[in-house]
């Protein structure tokens, strides 16, 4: 806000910190992350094939290794998976043709032998930090926000998840210049 005398683009000892003063910063939606499903194989490790009349039904292998077979490895178009995904084909032809790097064409180098997911975004646990400092010192640990509103006050009420209460916060060092502060809080 242009009016106020103690904005940080100021550049002052002191700072206002009344959020009626400020302009919330919007975040941008993130486009969706395609990250490989399944890692290729290294040809360090044999086929398998030479070795499947030795291994028993109920061997687990490791994530990404399977015994080759001759059943072919993509499911028919508009197969669903068990886990509810849909098959390649769908998939490519789902996906915003818009992108220059999401071509639906099976022989683009850049498909070659890879099944992409898309990644959703998630929010973190907590919007925003609260510090609180006294003659610029720390007191007390850093508050992490979870609820979308915070109210900062001088009462003492730990288990508000809502709030954040100076009242409980004690320094040493704190004095009468601080304490006067604090009863306007």
């Amino acid at each position: 806000m242009e009016l106020c005398e103690f904005a940080f683009n100021m550049k002052k000892d002191e700072v206002c910190v009344n959020p009626y003063h400020y302009q919330r910063v919007e975040t941008p939606v993130l486009p969706p992350v395609l990250v490989p499903r399944h890692t290729e194989i290294p040809a360090e490790f044999p086929p398998l094939d030479d070795y499947s009349h030795s291994i028993p039904e109920n061997t687990n292998f490791p994530a990404g290794i399977e015994p080759q077979s001759n059943i072919p490895e993509t499911p028919p178009p508009g197969y669903l998976s068990e886990d509810g995904e849909t098959s390649d084909h769908q998939m490519n032809h789902s996906m915003d043709a818009g992108s220059p790097n999401l071509s639906p064409n099976p022989m683009s180098p850049a498909h070659n032998n890879l099944d992409l997911q898309p990644v959703t975004y998630c929010e973190p646990a907590f919007w925003c930090s609260i510090s609180y400092y006294e003659l610029n010192q720390r007191v007390g640990e850093t508050f992490h926000a979870s609820q979308p509103s915070m109210t900062v006050d001088g009462f003492t009420d730990p288990s508000n998840s809502e709030r954040f209460c100076l009242g409980l916060l004690s320094n040493v060092n704190r004095n009468a210049a601080v304490e006067l502060t604090r009863r306007h809080i």
